[in-house]
């Protein structure tokens, strides 16, 4: 991949229902890669096919996200992932294991899961879904983009998928479900398939089909089912193809570095931490060091920069041998730092943070994370931060967050030898959107010069110069 350059620096917004660019500058650092990314209409970003996934948080083990917390950027988890009743990732999921999104959950982008998964009811997913297994949607919930299982792929009443929907064996669809959207103003909507490899076909009292319905054995129709064209040959099952078929890559070797190299940063004498901060204090920038640290409740600590003009960001390192326990209520915050500092905490074993704290900073566990109820993490200024369990699970207790609303992106640049650059030099590559301005009053629409020009959802193409 070539270099990639930007002309001038500014701050990205996102329309809320667009996939964010989600190659985090932390997760660049952590695993030592840069990402490639194409566009497609709209400004909504995904991976291109040889782009490696690039998770804001990241489980050695399974995740789970409470009732009514929130993730803006991509998860990657090895094992099962729970997205509780009316969470929220604003990115793509991509899980070694079964998931399942509760009711009234919603996905921005693509969910792939390695073996069931399972939708709520009254659930949106905007991108695509592919299961290695069985799917289940739930009734009124929605999959705006293709619908893949390698197994029976059911749809609950009143649901739809606006692309096609393909199982290796049967699709059932239930009464007034839908596959296909309808082209009530005559711009010409693409129609959608249904694709059954060895199974019959099933739709229910008013289920609809736009386009074609090709079953592996039969298709039984409910009063008033409704389907675009019917074939009725068997498909070849060696056309089968499924993207959640192949092995989800750990991360843990690439981790297992960082957090080596990380924890071999050399300490200052002065930087030595005791096992317990019990009232509040300030970090100048530096490498910092505990054998275990426990923070008290309702304390704050303060990560005082050089200054917002400084021509290098500002760097703090907090590494602990074994745990970090942050208590609750804690407060972190930052003040006078350059653009693009960054606090990295990383523990030797687990992390946790306690209820209603608020956090800056990005967190690497060698074990698990988890959090308590309320707890907000993000990065400084407008970075989304991260979260890294290397070998152990992640729990984002209910009403917690990870990253913020249109928290911005910072994307490395890449050397020709593919050697990431030294964070200090790093290149911000923002996709900025803003409904209410005119095509030439983008003064902050800076994008990669090599992906070329990005709409907004008001169809406002953003020029890149």
């Amino acid at each position: 991949m070539g270099n990639v350059t930007m002309n001038q620096s500014g701050i990205i917004r996102y329309s809320a229902l667009l996939i964010f660019c989600t190659s985090m500058l932390m997760s660049s650092i952590a695993f030592g890669e840069v990402n490639e990314w194409e566009s497609k209409g709209n400004c909504e970003m995904i991976l291109s096919e040889k782009a490696e996934f690039s998770p804001i948080v990241y489980s050695g083990a399974a995740t789970t996200m409470g009732a009514h917390s929130n993730v803006f950027g991509n998860i990657q988890s090895v094992a099962a992932t729970t997205l509780g009743e009316a969470a929220e990732l604003h990115g793509n999921l991509l899980a070694g294991a079964a998931v399942t999104l509760d009711k009234d959950g919603f996905v921005s982008g693509d969910i792939t899961a390695g073996e069931a998964a399972t939708i709520g009811a009254v659930s949106s997913v905007r991108g695509n879904l592919s299961a290695r297994t069985t799917v289940f949607i739930g009734a009124e919930s929605q999959i705006s983009g293709d619908l893949k299982s390698g197994g029976d792929a059911k749809l609950g009443a009143g649901a739809s998928v606006g692309g096609n929907a393909t199982a290796k064996t049967s699709v059932t669809l239930g009464a007034h479900a839908q596959v296909g959207i309808d082209d009530m103003d005559g711009i010409g909507e693409p129609l959608s398939n249904v694709r059954a490899f060895t199974g019959p076909i099933v739709l229910g009292l008013n289920a609809a089909v736009t386009g074609d319905a090709t079953p592996g054995t039969i298709i039984s129709y409910g009063m008033n089912a409704i389907v675009g064209s019917e074939y009725l040959d068997t498909t070849n099952l060696k056309n089968f193809t499924n993207e959640a078929d192949g092995p989800v890559a750990t991360k843990k070797a690439a981790l297992t570095q960082k957090q080596k190299e990380l924890a071999d940063k050399i300490v200052p004498t002065y930087n030595e931490l005791a096992t317990t901060i019990n009232s509040s204090r300030e970090f100048v920038p530096g490498v910092y060091h505990a054998s275990a640290l426990t923070t008290t409740a309702g304390i704050t600590l303060t990560f005082r920069g050089t200054g917002y003009e400084s021509e290098k960001p500002d760097k703090w390192f907090i590494n602990t041998d074994t745990y970090t326990s942050f208590g609750a209520n804690l407060i972190v915050e930052v003040h006078d730092a350059a653009p693009g500092s960054t606090i990295v905490f990383n523990a030797g074993s687990y992390t946790t943070i306690g209820a209603n704290s608020t956090l800056i900073g990005t967190i690497f566990a060698d074990t698990y994370i988890t959090t308590g109820e309320n707890t907000k993490i993000k990065g400084i200024g407008l970075d989304c931060g991260g979260m890294f369990a290397t070998n152990g699970a992640f729990i984002l207790v209910a009403g917690s967050t990870v990253g913020i609303h249109g928290c911005w992106v910072e994307e490395q640049q890449s050397k020709g030898n593919n050697e990431v650059e030294d964070d200090a030099d790093v290149a911000n590559c923002y996709f900025a959107f803003d409904p209410d301005a005119s095509n030439t009053d983008y003064e902050n629409d800076v994008c990669c010069e090599e992906y070329g020009g990005f709409h907004g959802d008001n169809g406002v193409e953003i020029t890149i110069t």
